[in-house]
């Protein structure tokens, strides 16, 4: 494999260390950030915080906590998008570590929070199975990934028998399209007759997956499924623009800088499973001496490890990026022995008035 230059290995440190004067406006902004949410929070709180208990006090510190983590991880992924068009494995928001000491020098207890920032685009998307909605229409390059996806993660299991890949990928196809009972897809798919029999009874959505676990109540698909759906799949990725036919779709392009071994294997030709860890070690390999990465990963940066034809490249360019906007970020914090997890999905946005970069929240919950 290429190592890289000095000016590469410069490139990356720039990208992926935290200099004072970054460290300066990370501490700036977040602080602001803090006190702001906790005033507004606060705000909303007082009347009744003077009626908590010693662990209400400590849960409402832990969550105060666990928010301001939050908002600094959305300030991380901000100064990411100025500084380089590209979103890897390699890069500060993707370093846990880089973010604990960060974290450390705003004033916080080392063992008292962690935060870890993900990119959700380096997931398959469930909703890119459908080409557009509203509408039934399937979309055949994407169910070849889950095809390869599934029976990859069946060849890791002894007993596979009650699992039917086929009768998943048509069921999922069923639960989201748009025409509901007009007919199954293929002899194992299902429809709202299948799911108004069950008990208890549930509706078919016909709709676009909003949560992940969703995909627990669609027909061969056990809640004890071995397909690791929470870490590899996801619901969002939907496109800014209209499709063809007015409706709105999920491109489903995947992205190969922070896409974990099941992924790559699912998104490689036939035949080249296994050297998805190629790619995997490409991304994470470093100097011998140091702690930089030495190989860039730029667009088509797979070719340095793989050898594909024409026609093979061409299938993986249309099913790959190498950017996201959209990040899961998990926080917990810890009061004494009262715990506090939130999860955030934020969007990576840039104004078109200013230029400028924000981060929105577009969904918040509590973890377990």
């Amino acid at each position: 494999m290429p190592t890289g230059t000095l000016g590469n290995n410069m490139k990356i440190l720039r990208q992926t260390a935290f200099n004072e004067k970054g460290m300066a406006l990370f501490v700036t902004l977040a602080v602001i950030s803090v006190l702001v949410a906790a005033a507004i929070h606060l705000g909303k709180t007082t009347g009744a915080s003077v009626l908590l208990t010693i662990k209400g006090i400590e849960r409402f510190e832990a969550e105060q906590a666990a928010l301001s983590g939050i908002h600094f991880a959305r300030l991380v992924l901000m100064q990411d998008a100025a500084l380089n068009e590209r979103d890897s494995i390699q890069e500060t928001w993707s370093n846990p570590e880089l973010l604990s000491q960060a974290l450390e020098r705003l004033g916080f207890e080392k063992e008292s929070i962690t935060l870890s920032i993900n990119d959700e685009l380096g997931k398959i998307c469930v909703n890119s199975l459908i080409y557009e909605f509203p509408g039934s229409q399937l979309n055949s390059s994407q169910r070849k990934v889950w095809e390869k996806y599934l029976n990859i993660m069946l060849s890791e299991e002894e007993d596979t028998i009650q699992y039917n890949p086929e009768e998943i990928i048509n069921s999922v196809k069923d639960w989201l399209d748009t025409n509901d009972d007009d007919a199954i897809t293929g002899l194992s798919g299902a429809e709202s007759e299948f799911y108004k029999n069950l008990d208890p009874p549930y509706p078919c959505a016909n709709a676009p997956l909003n949560i992940i676990s969703e995909l627990r109540l669609v027909k061969g698909i056990a809640p004890d499924n071995p397909f690791a759906f929470e870490q590899n799949f996801t619901v969002f990725g939907m496109a800014d623009n209209k499709g063809e036919e007015g409706g709105f779709g999920f491109p489903g392009r995947v992205n190969i800088n922070t896409a974990s071994y099941e992924v790559l294997a699912a998104l490689l030709p036939e035949g080249m499973d296994e050297r998805a860890q190629e790619l995997v070690e490409y991304r994470e390999q470093k100097g011998e001496e140091d702690e930089l990465f030495v190989n860039v990963l730029d667009n088509g940066w797979y070719e340095q490890v793989l050898a594909l034809t024409d026609r093979e490249k061409d299938r993986l360019d249309r099913l790959i990026r190498y950017s996201s906007d959209l990040f899961k970020v998990e926080c917990s914090a810890w009061k004494n022995d009262v715990q506090v997890t939130l999860v955030a999905f934020v969007k990576r946005e840039r104004k078109k008035e200013t230029g400028k970069w924000t981060c929105r929240i577009v969904r918040m919950e509590r973890g377990a």
